[in-house]
C-alpha cells in the first residue's frame, strides 16, 4: 500500500489528485471494503483544488470522513 491509504476496521480509503486538462487537481478518494476486490471500490470526487497539495489534503480529509461515517 502507498502512503494514499487510510484504514479503519473492515474498510480501505484511497485517495489521490489527479491533473485536470486546465492545470488544477481533482481530489480524489476509492472505498472499498477489505474483503472486496479493487473493482469493487467506490469513487467519491471530493473536489477541485488551485494546487496538488491542497488537493491531496481535501481527499485526505474526505477519506478520512469516508471511513468515520462508514461510507460504501
Amino acid at each position: 500500500m502507498t502512503d494514499k491509504v487510510l484504514r479503519n476496521g473492515a474498510r480501505i480509503a484511497r485517495y489521490d489528485a489527479v491533473e485536470m486538462p486546465d492545470h488544477a487537481y481533482e481530489a480524489q478518494v476509492f472505498v472499498r471494503l477489505t474483503r472486496e476486490p479493487e473493482i469493487a471500490e467506490t469513487y467519491i470526487p471530493a473536489g477541485i483544488y488551485p494546487t496538488e497539495q491542497e488537493a491531496l489534503a481535501g481527499a485526505r480529509e474526505r477519506a478520512r470522513r469516508a471511513l468515520i461515517e462508514g461510507e460504501f
